[in-house]
Formats: structure tokens, sequence, C-alpha cells
């Protein structure tokens, strides 16, 4: 979905609204805005003059489980209540898995056919009443449920407290905040922002060396090889800059017109999602908004051809062996190209869009989706061999593979969890006060994140931006840096992957600092 901000009607209530969101997660459940729905009588009378109402047979508190492939069971309830103008709705959801404590929504609950209860598309929950109980199927992935009547929903906790972190070592003012990550290379930290200004910094002290200013906000990862450094501007098109002066070397326009029509003037991804080229042998490799993906001359930015890829591409090139390349797409497929004869050796499918690169590890593709799943597709014939399930939440960090585990982000989830790539079994996951968008940045002992909050208030799930230091082995915290807290409907955090230089961890936040810590 996109940013701009829409306007929900329910049924007997005022207008209220959605936030474009990071995720689908129930129907944009980070950003459906809503007020309490009390259960409200009809005009009906009683004998003795006093207005009653037919009450529905699932009106109410209900409790039990929901269950989810490789991820077990988790505590869910729902109040079903009557709205002002008497409909029923779904009036509390409280699910504490998904830090969801009894949010008040007032979705209207239709009946089926068969007698049973939808909430569709927002929920995709289908119910079934038998006596005191309640099953069915919830959200995209329909996973089962069970519930019974009764029972109460409990308290919110409070947040969990964590060691300080340390002081940084050094900060660098950038201009403007940004959404992608910092790139280090021979002790230089290569980082573009929103306002179109690229910057390259020493990464001993946080001193500017120089910075180029372009047309475009700048969103995407860097590519550096050579004396060049590339990345995709949000136009969209590749720039290529001398890595010693920051002058333009060349720039080339990254989607065709008379293939996909003109661009979209905002980003389509919610979270300004960029692709970031693959440099291999002196061609550039990229994935683009107009559904292809392209092979660029690196020397000159000279087009060597474009495979149709049928859906955007906002993903990041992977490189599997020496001459597959790997990347996702919109339409949710994950697909594997030859890059020497373009032939395609996989294409396999998911249930969301594919924002993030395909890893490889143990004859197995890893992979997540926005339809709330991390995926694990055979290599050899692209069938599926686990999923892990992110229950409502889109999951935009590409996995991280070391020492035969696999470690990965989420974004409503909030958690950075460690997985046996052979079972899809976590081994541990681990709390973030945030959305964790990037990828895990992994040292030998210890693992690093960043976080984003947006600050709009009454949203369903809440976030706080900043750095997490983890330990590797166990997933307990070792220290946590909150960032300031943004303005009202505005990001806050670190959006992209950190950056590991020297003994020191790389950040580039919302705030437009770029700041060094230590990694010890």
């Amino acid at each position: 979905m996109g940013n701009d901000p829409t306007v929900v009607q329910a049924p007997g209530r005022p207008a209220v609204r959605r936030v474009g969101c990071l995720l689908v997660l129930l129907g944009c459940v980070l950003g459906v805005l809503a007020q309490p729905a009390p259960p409200s009588a009809s005009a009906a009378p009683n004998s003795g003059g006093a207005p009653v109402r037919d009450r529905d047979p699932i009106e109410g508190v209900w409790l039990g489980k929901i269950s989810a492939p490789q991820g077990g069971d988790a505590t869910i309830g729902f109040e079903f209540a009557r709205s002002e103008r008497g409909s029923l709705v779904l009036g509390r959801l409280y699910f504490p898995a998904m830090f969801t404590y009894g949010f008040p929504f007032g979705i209207p609950v239709e009946r089926d056919s068969a007698g049973g209860y939808q909430i569709k598309p927002t929920f995709n929950l289908i119910l079934r009443l038998d006596g005191d109980a309640l099953t069915g199927t919830f959200g995209n992935g329909r996973l089962p449920l069970q519930l019974t009547r009764g029972g109460s929903f409990g308290p919110k906790p409070a947040a969990p407290q964590h060691p300080a972190a340390p002081d940084p070592l050094w900060s660098f003012a950038m201009g403007a905040g940004t959404w992608a990550p910092p790139v280090a290379a021979d002790g230089i930290v290569y980082i573009g922002t929103s306002a179109g200004k690229f910057h390259a910094v020493n990464a001993a002290d946080g001193k500017g060396r120089w910075t180029w200013t372009g047309p475009a906000g700048i969103d995407g990862r860097a590519v550096v090889g050579g004396n060049s450094v590339y990345f995709v501007d949000t136009r969209p098109a590749l720039v290529a800059l001398d890595r010693a002066r920051g002058i333009e070397r060349w720039s080339v326009a990254l989607h065709d017109e008379n293939l996909a029509g003109r661009p979209s003037s905002e980003n389509p991804t919610f979270n300004h999602r960029a692709a970031y080229p693959l440099l291999l042998d002196g061609v550039l490799y990229v994935g683009s908004s107009d559904g292809g993906l392209y092979a660029l001359d690196a020397a000159t930015g000279a087009r060597l051809w474009r495979h149709d890829a049928r859906a955007p591409v906002y993903s990041g090139v992977g490189l599997y062996e020496a001459d597959t390349l790997t990347f996702g797409t919109m339409d949710g497929s994950v697909v594997f190209l030859h890059r020497r004869t373009r032939e395609e050796t996989l294409r396999a499918k998911t249930g969301g869009g594919v924002v993030t690169t395909p890893v490889v590890v143990g004859g197995k593709v890893i992979v997540g989706s926005r339809d709330y799943q991390l995926y694990a597709f055979n290599l050899a014939d692209g069938g599926i061999a686990w999923r892990f399930s992110y229950w409502f939440s889109w999951i935009e960090s590409t996995p991280v593979v070391r020492d035969g585990l696999v470690y990965v982000g989420a974004s409503d989830y909030r958690r950075v969890t460690a997985i046996d790539p052979a079972a899809g079994r976590a081994k541990w996951a681990t709390e973030v006060p945030g959305m964790n968008w990037g990828s895990p940045l992994l040292t030998d002992d210890t693992v690093f994140t960043g976080t984003v909050s947006q600050n709009v208030p009454g949203t369903v799930i809440e976030h706080r931006g900043g750095l997490m230091a983890m330990d590797r082995r166990t997933g307990a915290v070792k220290w946590w840096l909150a960032a300031p807290q943004p303005v009202v409907g505005a990001f806050g955090g670190y959006a992209g992957t950190l950056a590991l230089v020297d003994g020191k961890v790389i950040a580039a936040g919302f705030d437009g600092i770029l700041v060094a810590l230590p990694t010890k």
C-alpha cells in the first residue's frame, strides 16, 4: 500500500484515518485507527417498554489458541459486540504474540450462507459456532484457531528494560534523514539521503570527505567497486560516482515507460524499498519498477540486456554459486536467473510481495514474503520444504546465513530470530522494540539491528526506533539505544541494514545523523 492516508468508515461510527502501513497485517493492523464500539440497544421495546435487542450467539468474549507452521501455538481472543447502529462487530482483539492487548476495532462481522461468521478481507477470519466453542481460520495463511466462550483479556505488560548502549564514537550530520543503509569499503562509509545528497565519510573519525547532490532522493543501498560507487535513486535511475572525488560518471534510467508506463511518483512499497545492484565481472545487475532485471556495463552504464521478471523488482540482487542471480518480485515470485544464458532456473511463488533477497543454505532457498511467512524452497525443484509463520507481519529483512543458522528480522512481529534451516525451527527469538527491516549484522559474538517507529497516535502495535545488540549464541539483549521520537506522522530510528567497519557499527537514521558505535 502507499503512504497516503485514506478514510475508512465503520458502520455506526465516525470516519477514521487509516495510514498507509508496513504490512497488510489484519488489513493494515499497524495503521487502522479506531475507537471502541460499545454495545447498544435496538429500538424494539419489550412488554415493559424497555429497549431490547436480539443477542447474537457469538456476542461476548472468546479466548483460545491459534496455531502456525513452525511457530507453535499462541493465545488469541476476540470480543464481539454491537455497534451504535446495532450491527455485529469485532469490538476488541487480544493477541499478545503480536503486541495487541484488547485493541478496539469495530469491524463488521458478516454471516455467510452456511451460518458461519466472516471478517473479510481485513482479517480473513472465518468462524463456525458449536455450542460454547468457535473454530475456524485466520489470516492469509488460514491458520487454525480454537476458541471457548468467556474469560478476560490480560493487561498490557510493561516495556522491558535493557542495559544502556555504549557512547557513540562519532556522529556525522547528513543534512537529511534516510531510508538507505550505509556501506563501508576501504575505511570509507558511503550513504545516500532522502534529499538526494550522497556522502563519503571517514569511518575512523566521522569526517566528511565529499558530498554529491543529485536530482532525486536516494533510498537504496550503494555498491562499491573499483574506482566507482553505484546506487539507484528514486526516479529511478542507476547512478555511478567517482569514489575519490564524488563526481558523477554516468546516470541511466531504469524504468522503461514504453513497457510499463510512467513510474509512480511515490514509492509503492510503503517503506521505500529500493532495488540495489550486484556488481560482477564489470557488469551491474539490478531490478526495476518496470518489471525488468537489467544488466549494464559498469564502466559506461550501457544497457546490455533486460530480462522480463513479470513484476516490479524492489529486492537486491544476490548471487548463487558463480552465475545464478537471485531476486524477488512484487507478485510474490522468487527467481533464479542464469546471468549468461538468461534462463530462469527456478521460479517459486509465495503469497505476497517479495522485497528481500533470497539466500541459499543446505539445498534450500530462504526468503521472506509479505504474506507473513518465511519460506524454505527446495533448490532442486522449487517445492516448499517448510514455512515459518510471522503470524501477521510482513518479512522485510533479507536473511543472513552464518555457521549453519539463518538470522532474520521482522516488521510488526518485532523479533530477530535465529533459525535452524534444516528443520525451520527457531533456536531463539528476541523481542525488539520496533519494526526491523534491515538484515541482522553479525560479529563473532553479537547480533546488531536497527528498529523503526512511526508516530501515529492510536495505532494497534507500538514501535520504538533505535539500535540493539544481542548475544549471538542466546539472543540475550546486551544493550539498547533509543532513537529520537519522530514528529506525528513521521518515521524514526534506522530503516536500513547496519554497516561494520574497523570495530565500529555504523547506522544511518531518519534524524539525519550517521553514527558509529563500538562493537565491544
